[in-house]
């Protein structure tokens, strides 16, 4: 224990110490469980959303399984090349319980059949499904990626909060009761010490009036 000064003014700011740190503490412990809340709601989205993106990425490739046999790789690769295109993703910041959290966006990447670049007689109902298929397997994609980087975000956050709660309680706070304990009991010894010397006095007043009557 660092050295610490008895005095009533040393006991005061110590109470005020551990009053501030207990605030700090329970503000601390509310926002771990707001963001455990919102940890376990997103990684339950998270779960459903991984086994929806693996039935649909499935069911794709099936489709280009299907369309591969029966129109052949270079009717899909001639549709794949006119249907390259972009996709346009927008990124900002979202703040929960002050923690800065991106969130990823993008329009919807469904396009219709006239809209993917190939010729509709140089195509089938079968590659068309394909790119339906696959289409939904990115707009999932972009859904999940998000929910990942905010689920990683909070798991992080959770645990830098959690460290602060356990230093709290288990090294700062219990320190500082040691502190105050201490002052309290020196200052408790003083009192009993001058208490002790005011009685010898009296007694010893008492005595030598007694001799001089």
């Amino acid at each position: 224990m660092e050295r610490v000064s008895p005095t009533r003014m040393a006991l005061l700011a110590k109470r005020s110490q551990i009053e501030l740190a207990e605030q700090g503490r329970d503000l601390l412990s509310e926002k771990r469980n707001a963001l455990l809340r919102e940890l376990q709601k997103l990684a339950q989205q998270v779960m459903i959303g991984s086994d929806v993106l693996e039935q649909a990425t499935a069911e794709a490739r099936w489709a280009l399984h299907e369309a591969e046999a029966l129109d052949g790789p270079e009717a899909l690769r001639s549709a794949a090349l006119a249907a390259r295109g972009a996709t346009q993703v927008e990124a900002r910041v979202v703040s929960v319980m002050g923690v800065q959290i991106p969130e990823i966006s993008a329009p919807p990447i469904g396009r219709g059949l006239l809209e993917r670049g190939y010729g509709l007689s140089a195509s089938t109902s079968r590659i068309d499904a394909v790119a339906d298929r696959f289409e939904a397997v990115m707009n999932l994609l972009l859904v999940l990626t998000a929910q990942e980087i905010r689920l990683r975000l909070l798991a992080q956050e959770v645990r830098t909060t959690t460290r602060r709660v356990n230093a709290l309680d288990n090294v700062l706070l219990p320190r500082l009761r040691v502190e105050k304990n201490y002052i309290q009991m020196m200052l408790e010894e003083r009192e009993r010490e001058t208490i002790f010397r005011f009685k010898r006095l009296q007694r010893a007043r008492t005595v030598r009036r007694e001799e001089l009557s």
